[in-house]
């Protein structure tokens, strides 16, 4: 009689001097959170706890991350051995891709210009067909110190990272110039970059709500950094820690929604050396952008300039009203232009409002365009 038993497909053949095993389910692994993780995690559901707990008539989620887009990593290196990087959006297929460097705000890094789809003025750019570079410094938290690394102020990175990057930048593009984009501090950086090199490098610079004359009361700012000279040189304020415990508390702003805003707080914060606090409570004190130790005024050190600049700024913005930053266009001799906008726009509203495509990031592409050809 032939054996009509079953075959089992368990790697085993059926036979009598092989008993059957019985069939058991297969079974994944049980994996447990890494402890990293599992902080965050729960740091993020307590931070959503309390948002409905601070504002529980706001039907908005708590945060929108920024998107995660992968993008190529240069890194720079400095005379004084500062590693950081560059990230690169690569231009679009057929595109003509001239250079584009773009430097963020004091305490954010590249997520306040790169955010996610329809808020990013990196991608607004890079529809137009231009090679994007995000830009971050010493100061960022991915940054790659030296064994022993240095104090820092703002004329380091104007006198290290700026030049480093642009060179680095230049190299890889194969072009002879660049198209500069800054916002707020980023901004101040490339006109203190400019005011050295003289534009050698730059074929046309915009920036967006970068103040060259502050109305902070100067005995308030002269009062705060005699205290910063009492901390350690090298001290960082854990400005990014701050920024994420206050995001519960946070709402939209101007036309920045809430949720941008407060995962702005949470994704893009970065932590502030004492170096560059002194330097701005500095300027807050003199009311001009000036070098360490005063013997710069890198606004009139633009004069003569022929560098074409365009100056975003925002009758709402309270880092930056238009008058804050016009007077760098009074020196230049080259063609400016100034966008202001009304009361409605705030800080980041040129970069993370929903309008700010057409209304901010259009406008800018037209300018730097008819000085593309120059970068070749």
């Amino acid at each position: 009689m032939s054996d009509t038993r079953p075959f089992l497909n368990t790697g085993t053949p059926n036979t009598p001097s092989s008993p059957r095993a019985p069939l058991q389910p297969a079974v994944e692994p049980l994996r447990l959170p890494e402890p990293r993780e599992l902080v965050k995690s729960t740091a993020r559901a307590a931070l959503a706890a309390a948002f409905r707990g601070v504002q529980p008539d706001n039907r908005e989620r708590f945060t929108r991350a920024p998107d995660k887009l992968a993008l190529k990593r240069l890194y720079y290196r400095t005379e004084d051995g500062w590693q950081a990087p560059l990230f690169q959006l690569e231009p679009l297929p057929g595109a003509s891709g001239e250079p584009l460097v773009l430097l963020h705000d004091l305490g954010v890094n590249r997520h306040s210009l790169d955010f996610g789809e329809g808020l990013s003025l990196a991608r607004s750019l890079r529809l137009a067909g231009y090679t994007v570079y995000l830009l971050e410094h010493r100061g960022d938290r991915s940054a790659i110190p030296p064994e022993r690394p240095l104090p820092y102020d703002f004329d380091t990175l104007v006198g290290q990272d700026l030049p480093c990057a642009i060179d680095l930048v230049l190299e890889h593009s194969g072009f002879s110039k660049v198209i500069a984009v800054g916002h707020s501090f980023g901004g101040q950086l490339l006109y203190a970059h400019a005011a050295h090199s003289r534009g050698a490098d730059l074929a046309a610079l915009v920036t967006l709500g970068a103040a060259v004359e502050f109305q902070a009361p100067a005995s308030q700012a002269r009062a705060l950094r005699l205290v910063s000279h009492l901390l350690p040189a090298g001290l960082t304020l854990p400005l990014r820690a701050a920024s994420v415990l206050s995001s519960p508390s946070a709402a939209a702003d101007g036309r920045c929604a809430g949720e941008v805003r407060r995962g702005l707080l949470v994704h893009g914060s970065e932590d502030l050396s004492l170096g560059l606090a002194r330097q701005v409570l500095r300027w807050l004190e003199t009311g001009h952008l000036v070098d360490r130790d005063d013997r710069v005024d890198y606004v009139e050190a633009l004069a003569g300039l022929r560098v074409p600049t365009m100056v975003v700024a925002s009758q709402g913005d309270p880092w930056c009203r238009p008058e804050q930053a016009v007077p760098v266009l009074e020196r230049l001799a080259g063609p400016t232009r100034l966008l202001e906008l009304d009361r409605s726009w705030g800080h980041f509203d040129a970069l993370l409002a929903e309008q700010a495509p057409e209304r901010v990031h259009r406008p800018l592409v037209e300018f730097i365009e008819a000085y593309r050809r120059d970068c070749w």
